[in-house]
């Protein structure tokens, strides 16, 4: 028997090893019959310039193969490479990709590049005649710039500015000279003028020239060999170190104001405006309800809002020099308030007292004051069961009213319903409901700095009301009900939300599955207690891409939550409201490649109770804990399934196996791959491997393993691998991950680790003792189920 499942090993590798090999060839589909066509097409890049930079001009030059040599391949099930109706291959296509790739390499910088080209090669299978095409690229020294000169701008205004703000430029001595960066720059000293007060200056108005010459060249000789020497040197330092000088100049323009400087004049609101009409109908249109104030007008017949809102999220005041970046930030900001479809404006030009005027108009077009919406949707993994966790769909209404008390606050009423599936012993784990109401305020209420807050995009203060029910089946059921004063505003790609005052009430019913779980581990009984929150929080999130790679995104979260301090005057609470502080950050980085995507991100959490009843003060509230496992977290394992540490408590326990901790580490690595297009829907897949374990902070004398030790981390870490497969309907994702165990902390031999030799699908459990247990099995691997993609 034992040689029969040796050798079945053997046969499945062998079978499994024949199966790649099969399927990892090229196939070409479609092609023309007996007629050359290109295979395979290749750069070779050489020259002095740094590994990345070689990188990344290798991957731009690709993009510049002319259309009858590109190579249109699709990687099937990761493996598998099919090229898809390949052009008949024309030999002067060769030529013609080489004159796209110097034009690129030139707006690069790269002027003397020299090309050369293979003859191609050409294979035949059966009736393909298949073109392998090579192009060598010899990259010489760059274009560096030398000097920037503002000295020829002619209107002294323009002259001033450009050199009062020349350290800001992008042009820096040594820099590589590219198209790139002259545009770039022209476009900074546009913008830096339209702030200060050109407002019809445009990008037709600059222009920049460069100069190559030698200045030694000029130099009067009478001497023609010394002349002759100077031309050689000359041009020996133009190929050893190739220099430019930049001019920036104006041009001359019909428009005599494009460099005059213009004043904010009058602005007037329309907030009925209508498709139907134009901006000059409605302009001479009576009205019945005219609100004038000393900047601002506003022209209404049926009032539907005050002039408040409108006057604190508009930065332009009359008389000022008008300025491009508060202009369209006023037109961001009123857009932003959700009152309004759209927002135009119609600028008209005047001359008073000798200064250039332009008058605002502002045309408010109103959005429809209700709106009823249903979504369905997974929530993420959280950490947090009242915030949800649902591994299903979860049905949620929104009633929302865009104009509250004709303030433009917004107000959203929400009805959530939802359940938790898991593939266990019970499939319907938890029923979830919650209503909520919250008040979105445009701007800062007291006690914030409003002054301050004009510098800030998207401000606003948020009232929020919450009360929501919670039943674990057989487990407990948790009513609680939230309020909560706080503040959201966003700056660039930069986001905060402040809660300066959060009140959270709970009641619990431990139900008879949790009580036996009290039984075998009393350390649950800490975490699954009475107490109200009385808590600060703050999040910061900010979403960026890599200066160098825009294929490159980041995003970096962090929160901070803090409870009790507010009772230091009150011991009398001090038995009855938790007391904590806790603390969150993550980071996600996607590289994007044109089909295929590497997906990564890191997590941790920590949270410490510091209250000294030795009921409250044991751990954080289970709902506010951290968890692992499911679709959104360490696919391998189910939902709260994983930890504490390698702890086995819960592994053996035959009533409740959830697990919560006050500290977590995780990190996450997903390449994802198309397959296939089926009916307009995507089929993609993605291979990923997930790291990590949820830990106490204080020790528990009865289970010493739950704990977090820096000389256990590795023993305690969990790690799974998997694949999956996703179905992308454009609007959402469907996703099938499958994850095994390679390392369970549960798993006492090998370390933890699978073992190759001995692989199984499922094992024995341990009990405490480190024995197995011969009546329970434990799967090593779980299906997940989710709802857009894992992060």
């Amino acid at each position: 028997m034992f040689h029969l499942a040796k050798s079945a090993k053997y046969i499945s590798l062998i079978f499994f090893s024949s199966f790649i090999l099969f399927f990892s060839c090229t196939t070409v589909k479609n092609y023309p019959k007996n007629t050359p066509f290109t295979f395979s097409n290749k750069i070779t890049l050489n020259g002095e310039v740094t590994k990345d930079e070689k990188k990344r001009l290798e991957a731009e030059l690709y993009t510049y193969w002319d259309d009858s040599l590109r190579v249109n391949s699709i990687l099937q099930f990761g493996i598998k490479t099919i090229i898809k109706n390949p052009p008949a291959f024309d030999t002067a296509a060769i030529r013609r990709s080489i004159v796209l790739m110097n034009s690129f390499l030139q707006s690069q910088g790269y002027y003397n590049t020299e090309f050369s080209s293979k003859k191609p090669d050409t294979t035949t299978k059966k009736d393909q005649k298949r073109v392998h095409v090579q192009v060598n690229v010899s990259l010489q020294k760059s274009l560096k710039i030398d000097s920037v000169s503002y000295n020829f701008l002619t209107t002294p205004p323009i002259k001033t500015i450009a050199l009062k703000n020349k350290k800001e430029t992008r042009l820096k001595k040594n820099a590589t000279f590219t198209k790139a960066l002259i545009s770039s720059e022209l476009d900074r000293l546009v913008a830096l003028y339209r702030k200060n007060g050109f407002y019809k200056l445009t990008r037709e108005n600059l222009y920049a020239e460069v100069d190559t010459s030698d200045a030694s060249l000029f130099e009067f000789s009478l001497d023609p060999f010394e002349q002759a020497r100077k031309v050689a040197e000359s041009a020996l330092r133009r190929k050893l170190n190739p220099t430019i000088n930049i001019l920036i100049k104006q041009r001359e323009t019909a428009d005599s104001n494009a460099f005059k400087r213009f004043y904010v004049g009058r602005m007037t609101f329309y907030p009925e405006a209508s498709f139907e009409k134009t901006p000059e109908v409605l302009m001479k249109e009576e009205y019945t309800y005219v609100d004038k104030q000393i900047d601002y007008t506003s022209k209404q017949n049926v009032p539907i809002i005050k002039m408040k809102p409108l006057r604190q999220h508009t930065y332009i005041k009359e008389g000022s020099l008008f300025n491009d970046e508060y202009y369209y930030k006023s037109i961001n900001a009123l857009s932003q308030l959700g009152t309004w479809n759209q927002v135009d404006v119609f600028p008209v030009e005047r001359k008073d007292s000798g200064k250039n005027i332009v008058d605002l108009n502002f045309f408010l077009t109103p959005a429809n004051k209700y709106s009823f919406g249903y979504d369905l949707e997974a929530s993420r993994n959280s950490g947090s069961i009242i915030s949800g966790n649902l591994l299903g769909l979860s049905n949620v209404f929104t009633l929302r009213n865009r104009n509250v008390w004709k303030q433009a606050i917004q107000s959203s009423t929400n009805i959530r319903a939802g359940v938790e599936l898991g593939f266990t012993d019970t499939i319907l784990q938890t029923i979830q409901a919650s209503i909520s109401q919250t008040y979105s305020f445009p701007g800062f209420l007291f006690p914030l700095n409003k002054k301050r807050a004009r510098q800030l995009d998207d401000y606003k203060t948020v009232v929020s009301f919450n009360a929501s029910y919670t039943d674990r089946r057989n487990f407990f059921r948790l009513r609680s009900g939230a309020v909560s004063y706080g503040y959201e505003w966003k700056r660039k790609n930069h986001s905060w939300i402040i809660r300066m005052v959060n009140v959270e009430l709970y009641s619990l019913d431990t139900l008879s599955g949790l009580l036996k779980a009290f039984e075998t581990n009393p350390f649950l009984r800490t975490a699954f207690n009475t107490g109200y929150v009385i808590s600060h929080n703050a999040t910061y999130n900010l979403t960026y891409s890599d200066k160098k790679n825009s294929k490159i995104s980041n995003n970096v979260r962090a929160s901070f939550e803090i409870a009790g301090p507010l009772l230091l005057p009150f011991q009398g609470l001090k038995n009855k409201v938790y007391q904590y502080a806790k603390i969150e950050g993550e980071y996600k980085r996607i590289i994007q490649w044109r089909k295929t995507a590497l997906a990564s991100r890191i997590f941790a959490g920590f949270g410490y109770n510091y209250n000294t009843d030795p009921i409250l003060g044991q751990s954080l509230p289970f709902f506010k804990q951290f968890v692992a496992g499911g679709p959104y977290s360490m696919r391998a394992w189910g939902i709260r399934q994983l930890g504490l540490g390698s702890s086995l408590r819960s592994d053996t326990s035959s009533v409740f196996r959830d697990r919560f901790g006050d500290f977590q580490l995780e990190g996450n690595v997903e390449f994802r791959f198309p397959l296939a297009t089926i009916g307009g829907v995507k089929v993609v897949s993605a291979l990923f491997v997930d790291a990590g374990n949820v830990w106490n902070i204080k020790a528990n004398a009865a289970d010493e393993q739950s704990q977090f030790a820096f000389s256990r981390l590795g023993r305690d870490l969990a790690i799974a691998a998997g694949t999956g497969i996703r179905f992308d309907f454009n609007y959402f994702l469907i996703r099938f991950d499958f994850g095994y165990k390679v390392k369970d902390p549960a798993r006492l031999t090998n370390n933890g680790w699978m073992s190759i030799k001995d692989f199984e699908w499922r094992n024995k459990e341990f009990d405490n003792s480190g024995t197995n247990a011969s009546s329970v099995k434990r799967n090593n691997f779980a299906i997940q189920l989710g709802i857009g993609l894992p992060f």
